[in-house]
C-alpha cells in the first residue's frame, strides 16, 4: 500500500551552475541555509509562462541548448512503475560498462550501480515513504530514531517526481563532472554570453537552468561525496505530474568501499526552459 502523506518539511538544499555551454545561462542559485516553500514552489513544476512573461519555448534540452524529441511513459500503476523500474536497471546497467570504464572500481559493478538508482528512484515515483524507507537502508543508509513525519528528503522529491512520466529513451549515465565556477551561495542570477552572439542582441531565445541539490549526508554518514573519483551521475528526464515542461531526476552516486555499495551522494532537480525573448 503506498503512504501518500505529505507534510511539509524545512530542509537545506544547496545549487550549483550547469550546463555553462548553453547560449545564455541563468543559474537560480540558494543558500545550504534553507530554501523557502515559497522559492521551491516557484522552482517546483507549475513554472508555465503567463501572458506577461517570457514563454518557454522548449524544456527538453541537448546539452547544447537544442530542443529534442520525447518519448515520455505513464508511471501510475504497479505494472506502469514495474516496466519503468526494468527499463531503468537495463539502462543504467548498459551505460554504466562506459561509464565506469575510467574510474577505478572493482569489476562487475554495473549491476550494483542499476540497482542503487532504481532504489533511490521508485519510491519517489511511486510516493511510498515506506519504500523509500526501506531503500535507503538497502544501499546501507542510516535513519536516525521514529520519524514522525515523511523524511524531508522524500516530501521535497515526490513534490516533484511522484507519479510523473519517464522519457527512458534519455536516461543517461556518465562520470560526474563538477561544474565551472564551483558553488555559489544567496540567491542570485549569473549570465555567460557565447562570443559570437552580440550581448543584448534582441530576439534571441535564452536558456535558463535551475539545479536544486539536496546531499543525504545524514543518511549516508560514510559515503564519498561528489567531489570522489568514483563520482557518477545518473539523470533520468521526466514530466511531472499536472506540468506540460520537463524537469530531470538527477543522482549523483559514489563507492563506498568499506560496505562495498553505491551510495547517494546527491539528489538534483534540474530544469531546463528555452526561453523567448521577452
Amino acid at each position: 500500500m503506498l503512504n501518500r502523506s505529505k507534510r511539509r518539511t524545512q530542509s537545506g538544499w544547496d545549487s550549483e551552475i550547469g550546463a555553462a555551454d548553453l547560449k545564455t545561462v541563468v543559474a537560480v542559485l540558494f543558500a545550504v541555509a534553507g530554501l523557502s516553500w515559497a522559492a521551491y514552489s516557484m522552482l517546483s513544476g507549475r513554472d508555465k509562462s503567463t501572458d506577461d512573461g517570457p514563454r518557454v519555448i522548449a524544456s527538453a534540452l541537448d546539452d547544447e541548448g537544442n530542443a529534442v524529441e520525447t518519448a515520455y511513459t505513464k508511471a501510475s500503476s504497479d505494472r506502469q512503475i514495474e516496466s519503468v523500474g526494468s527499463e531503468i536497471e537495463n539502462t543504467v546497467r548498459n551505460q554504466s560498462l562506459t561509464a565506469l570504464a575510467s574510474i577505478d572500481v572493482p569489476k562487475g559493478l554495473p549491476d550494483d550501480l542499476s540497482a542503487a538508482v532504481v532504489n533511490a528512484f521508485i519510491p519517489i515515483l511511486t510516493g511510498d515513504h515506506d519504500s523509500f524507507l526501506d531503500a535507503i537502508r538497502a544501499m546501507g543508509g542510516k535513519l536516525a530514531g521514529d520519524l514522525e513525519d515523511d523524511h524531508p528528503m522524500f516530501t521535497h522529491l515526490t513534490k516533484v517526481f511522484e507519479h510523473a512520466k519517464v522519457d527512458l529513451s534519455r536516461i543517461a549515465v556518465s562520470k560526474y563532472e563538477a561544474p565551472a565556477g564551483g558553488r555559489m551561495g544567496m540567491r542570485r542570477n549569473v549570465q555567460t554570453q557565447d562570443e559570437d552572439i552580440e550581448p543584448g542582441a534582441e530576439g534571441m531565445p535564452s536558456v535558463q537552468t535551475s539545479v536544486m541539490e539536496m546531499q543525504p549526508a545524514s543518511l549516508f554518514p560514510d559515503a564519498p561525496n561528489k567531489q570522489d573519483p568514483t563520482a557518477v551521475e545518473v539523470t533520468i528526464p521526466v514530466q511531472p505530474k499536472g506540468d506540460e515542461n520537463e524537469s530531470v531526476f538527477s543522482l549523483i552516486l559514489t563507492w563506498n568501499p568499506q560496505d562495498k555499495l553505491w551510495q547517494p551522494a546527491a539528489y538534483r532537480v534540474i530544469r531546463n526552459r528555452l526561453m523567448e525573448d521577452d
